[in-house]
């Protein structure tokens, strides 16, 4: 079925409304007599049901996306009923409370507290490789080209007294295993638990090298910022980056923006995850905008654990109209009960997002990947001839002749 047959394009209303707008306004200058498709709102093009599928069908790029938090429900009674574990409940609809955000979560740490349910299904290697496996499977189901995948390894290992080398075999298994049956190419991220001081650091960082040509990228630190601010971790991470590791660091989410320019000076960061409150200190946004930091930007998860208090208030546009590199990302998908679809979905059509737009967050991501330049330019022309072919497939094959191109 053609685009025509498929979408309902409100072109006309689009282009009737800007006709009253220049009559309204008689002393500006004429547009141009045709107005670039790529450059209307993609909610003007169409309906919210086809809206949605056209930007499923993008090619996406997911940066901030933790392995434990990915985990559906399914998967964890499975393991657990495999190994005996004991759940609060094991039927699926019961447990989701467990796992997802209610309304009554309100927090970062009403956020973290799911992960004491789900640390259950990390029992031996396994489990590891299998929760791994299907967080590949999702992205994939959801049309993520490539994402990078965060995770705790003493996290993992804590759990039922594993191994981190049997938790790290686990993963580069899963990985191994969905590389050959999906199409999304992954990296891997390690996580220092803030709270768990500059010695845990230091053993985390170690371990991030020496994983690091088997899929590890980079180095990250994450998990209770308001409590445990980034400075003591200084050191660890610029020996990270002395050994050819990247850096991302949770900053400007539970804590200010203080914590973001540490985080860039002191950690060297490459990118900073989240960076909602960025804008609280404009000196600090001012250094973001000008050295190019890329900003992993969760819209749902940054709702949800009360970084920004609603959608409405979300500095996403803010920043992107500035220049800076804002990218979309998931977060914790199953936490949050969402794809990363819904994320694009819910910023392209509160902000009035064009096609042009949603292009450039795409490539935002690809930019900000921790790949080497060579991959990221044979990624960017793939990406690029799946974008348009996605566009004629919904856009261009349209019948518009009323000034619209």
């Amino acid at each position: 079925m053609d685009a025509v047959n498929r979408i309902n394009i409100n072109s006309s209303n689009y282009l009737t409304q800007a006709a009253q707008n220049r009559q309204a306004d008689a002393s500006s200058p004429l547009p141009s007599d045709k107005v670039d498709i790529k450059d209307v709102p993609v909610k003007d093009l169409m309906d919210e049901k086809s809206m949605r599928s056209f930007l499923k069908d993008m090619p996406k790029v997911d940066l901030h996306r933790h392995l434990e938090g990915s985990i559906q429900p399914k998967t964890l009674i499975s393991i657990a009923k495999r190994k005996g574990i004991e759940l609060p409940t094991y039927d699926e609809a019961e447990l989701k409370p467990y796992l997802q955000i209610t309304d009554k979560d309100k927090t970062l740490l009403d956020f973290i507290k799911k992960f004491d349910t789900i640390g259950k299904a990390f029992t031996d290697k396994e489990a590891v490789e299998e929760v791994t496996y299907e967080a590949v499977k999702d992205a994939n189901d959801d049309n993520v080209k490539y994402a990078e995948f965060r995770f705790s390894p003493v996290y993992m290992a804590s759990q039922y007294g594993m191994s981190v080398e049997d938790v790290m075999k686990g993963v580069l298994d899963g990985v191994a295993r969905a590389k050959k049956d999906f199409n999304t190419e992954t990296g891997l991220i390690m996580i220092v638990e803030r709270q768990m001081g500059p010695e845990h650091a230091a053993f985390v960082e170690k371990l991030a090298e020496q994983y690091k040509d088997q899929g590890v990228v980079a180095l990250d630190l994450a998990n209770d910022e308001f409590n445990f601010p980034p400075g003591p971790y200084a050191q660890v991470f610029q020996q990270a980056k002395e050994a050819g590791l990247k850096v991302t660091v949770h900053a400007g989410e539970a804590g200010g923006a203080e914590n973001v320019r540490v985080s860039i000076e002191d950690l060297k960061a490459d990118r900073i995850g989240h960076g909602v409150r960025t804008f609280e200190d404009p000196a600090v946004e001012k250094m973001v905008r000008e050295r190019g930091i890329p900003l992993e930007m969760c819209p749902t998860s940054n709702v949800q654990t009360g970084a920004t208090k609603s959608l409405d208030s979300h500095p996403f546009k803010k920043y992107y109209d500035e220049g800076i590199p804002v990218t979309i990302n998931s977060d914790d998908p199953s936490v949050s009960n969402i794809t990363l679809t819904d994320d694009y979905v819910k910023i392209v059509d509160k902000f009035g997002f064009t096609l042009r737009d949603v292009e450039k967050f795409v490539m935002n991501g690809l930019d900000a990947a921790f790949l080497p330049k060579d991959e990221k330019e044979a990624l960017r022309q793939k990406y690029g001839a799946e974008i348009a072919q996605v566009e004629q497939e919904y856009v261009v094959a349209h019948p518009f002749n009323t000034g619209v191109r």
